[in-house]
């Protein structure tokens, strides 16, 4: 059985984007789901996430790590059709995007590493040696 780990701070973060939608629109065209869509999970040493970016491209993303936050950054944008056509559906969302992760734990951020692969970017976050936890030998006294 997988463990949930609910983040209070991107309930709070999702909520605040959903009611400024509702007052603002949203000026990139974007549905007011939370994007990218993220996974993360403890791999023991590092924590792994893995986000959906289909349609942008690599040189377009910016990661970073900071103390116990991962920030995804990037934009996707699609070609215009033909001049004079018009759209029965648009549903593919386009545009700037920014999405903040709280991790539980203390990691290494200049151990972290990302990888880009068929629309996926996983990030591989090692757990902050204070952080991982730590077997002692007990000895008899």
């Amino acid at each position: 059985m997988a463990l949930v780990y609910r983040d209070s701070f991107e309930q709070l973060q999702a909520e605040v984007g959903r009611m400024f939608e509702a007052a603002f629109g949203s000026p990139t065209g974007w549905t007011g789901a939370v994007y990218p869509p993220v996974d993360v999970f403890d791999a023991g040493d590092a924590f792994v996430l893995k986000a959906e970016v289909p349609g942008v491209e690599p040189e377009k993303l910016d990661v970073s790590v900071e103390a116990e936050t991962v920030t995804l950054r990037g934009e996707r944008a699609f070609a215009d059709p033909s001049e004079g056509a018009a759209f029965h559906r648009r549903e593919r969302d386009q545009g700037q995007f920014r999405r903040v992760v709280r991790l539980p734990a203390l990691v290494a951020s200049d151990e972290a590493r990302a990888e880009y692969k068929n629309g996926v970017l996983t990030v591989r976050i090692p757990k902050a040696k204070e952080a991982q936890p730590r077997r002692l030998t007990v000895q008899a006294g």
